[in-house]
């Protein structure tokens, strides 16, 4: 380098990956070129193909210039200049990166909606990535973002945003944006001249031709990173537990145990939980304790008769509202998978909840609603997710919601350990029903819960828990068979005439990860998050750790 990062030109380049320019990237680069004239700055397109034609517009402009060449031919000698801005990086933009880089570089593809994650492509070359937060910006969005923060010095989370902002084209025509674009000085999001919130009669055909060729409504994406977490158990219960979680460096999030609007009536007499050796079925007693060395580390199974939390979901709210602040003093940026649990009506509820509750945190906290539907051990109420008509309660109630209330929230349905093809086909009709012409607003699913009616004996061949004993396996004997509906899952989704549908629902695959080759197993498979529950109870927080080291960062 012959100039430090803090004194440099700053230069923004979007790694052009299509081979045409659509209209609305037109706008978009236009808007990006010009604003870097106007601030000192310089805007490429790279990977420029020759026949690749430059519209006269953007050509005029002095801060554009036109590249063949890719990002790694033009930065070959110094990577280090080059930060990617990228949803899986490992950290926000900071003013401090404008000490460190540069040169920021775009995939030229948070625009598309549902995103296509094309960044990956340049991720795997090698750049250092920060994010710019939860929510899908349009590319023009990002460049200005980026461009406040580090020529600005504006830290990411004092940034006001304007969420999916609805465009207005006349009395009768309107469509909403489904991204975050930055709030201008009269309140309205800042966008290409050509709309600017509200199209005149003029634009409307073209624009409406546009937005609409370009955006379908699809959910926001989960963004975890390390692909690493708690799943929804007895050992993410108090704010304690929650807190030891937030502070593990590594976990990607943190997910809290189902909750219900109201508390569960949870009894002690009733439900417990107890590990065992799945070899030898040695058993400990009910409710061991880590901290008492019991159980010992090849007891990897478990076996429980609880119900849901006996906190109710405001409780756990209020308990990310107390960790909340520790973003700033950690610098960690962990979403929250909160589990909830009820009627339709009562899932809808803890939406909105949860919805307002994000509204008033930073914009660095991000939360996420895991519906579940799978415990097999509340008596008279079989779980919702081995049935397409009760899933289609949920999901027909969860559209009277999603996407109206303070905030979008991403949220995913927690399903039963499946055991014929069936079962498999009523949750795919289910979704792609819900999802009718367009895209599906499951953003996750998670596979798979406990697997009920299910016995432990101890030496005395009596059961080790109560009430008859019978209750919910998980842990290392239910690995193989969350490992096939992990597989499965992932397979239907991805199908051809589900893919465009579907394709864009992460699978968070849990049961019996106790160690890195576990985690490699679900992720092998398809998961794109990997979950730990028994494991946790059995090793503590030192079983993510042990995963970490293993992996040597390959994640």
């Amino acid at each position: 380098m012959t100039s430090s990062s803090s004194t440099a030109p700053k230069t923004y380049i979007v790694e052009h990956l299509d081979e045409e320019l659509g209209p609305w990237s037109e706008l978009e680069y236009i808007s990006i070129a010009k604003e870097s004239q106007e601030n000192g700055a310089k805007f490429f397109l790279s990977s420029l193909p020759p026949a690749f034609k430059v519209p006269e517009t953007l050509k005029a402009i002095p801060a554009f210039t036109a590249e063949s060449r890719g990002i790694e031919e033009m930065y070959a000698s110094d990577k280090s200049r080059v930060c990617l801005l990228d949803p899986q990086g490992k950290s926000d933009l900071s003013p401090e990166d404008g000490e460190k880089f540069d040169v920021f570089l775009f995939g030229g593809i948070l625009g598309d909606h549902p995103p296509r994650d094309r960044t990956s492509e340049l991720r795997k070359k090698g750049f250092e990535g920060r994010r710019l937060g939860p929510m899908q910006m349009t590319t023009d969005t990002a460049v200005r973002v980026t461009r406040m923060v580090v020529q600005g010095k504006v830290p990411l989370d004092k940034i006001e945003y304007v969420n999916e902002p609805e465009l207005v084209f006349n009395e009768h025509e309107s469509t909403q944006m489904p991204f975050r674009y930055v709030k201008g000085g009269d309140g309205n999001p800042i966008m290409p001249e050509v709309c600017n919130g509200v199209c005149t009669h003029e634009l409307v055909d073209p624009v409406t031709d546009i937005l609409l060729g370009h955006i379908t409504m699809a959910p926001p994406p989960i963004q975890i990173h390390p692909p690493l977490i708690n799943s929804a158990n007895p050992w993410a219960t108090t704010l304690e537990d929650l807190e030891r979680l937030y502070n593990c460096p590594s976990t990607g999030a943190v997910t809290t145990r189902t909750s219900l609007i109201n508390a569960f009536p949870h009894d002690d007499t009733k439900h417990q939980y107890a590990f065992f050796n799945p070899s030898s079925h040695n058993p400990t007693s009910p409710n061991p304790q880590p901290s008492s060395n019991d159980p010992s580390e090849d007891q990897t199974a478990s076996l429980n008769t609880l119900g849901y939390s006996p906190l109710p979901l405001e409780t756990y709210l209020n308990f990310i509202k107390q960790i909340a602040p520790l973003h700033k003093s950690s610098g960690s940026k962990k979403p929250f998978i909160i589990s909830v649990t009820g009627t339709p009506k009562q899932v809808t509820d803890s939406y909105r909840l949860i919805s307002a509750t994000a509204a008033s945190l930073p914009i660095t906290v991000h939360l996420y609603m895991e519906i579940n539907l799978s415990c097999p051990n509340i008596p008279d109420k079989p779980p919702p997710a081995y049935s397409k008509f009760a899933l289609l309660e949920y999901l027909t109630e969860m559209k009277t919601v999603a996407g109206t209330e303070t905030q979008r929230i991403p949220y995913g349905l927690k399903t039963p350990p499946y055991t014929y093809a069936t079962q498999f086909k009523e949750l795919m009709d289910a979704l792609i029903e819900d999802a009718g012409d367009g895209t599906s607003e499951v953003s996750f699913v998670t596979a798979t819960n406990t697997l009920g009616g299910c016995l432990v004996l101890n030496e005395e061949r009596e059961a080790v828990l109560p009430g008859g004993g019978v209750g919910g396996m998980a842990g290392s004997a239910l690995h193989p068979l969350a490992l096939g509906n992990v597989k499965q899952i992932r397979s239907l989704l991805d199908e051809p005439e589900r893919k465009e549908n579907l394709g864009h629902i992460t699978v968070i695959g849990v049961g019996g990860v106790t160690d890195a080759d576990g985690y490699r197993r679900m992720k092998g498979v398809g998961a794109g998050v990997v979950g730990v529950g028994t494991g946790l109870g059995v090793k503590g927080l030192k079983v993510f750790e042990e995963i970490e080291k293993s992996l040597e960062g390959k994640w």
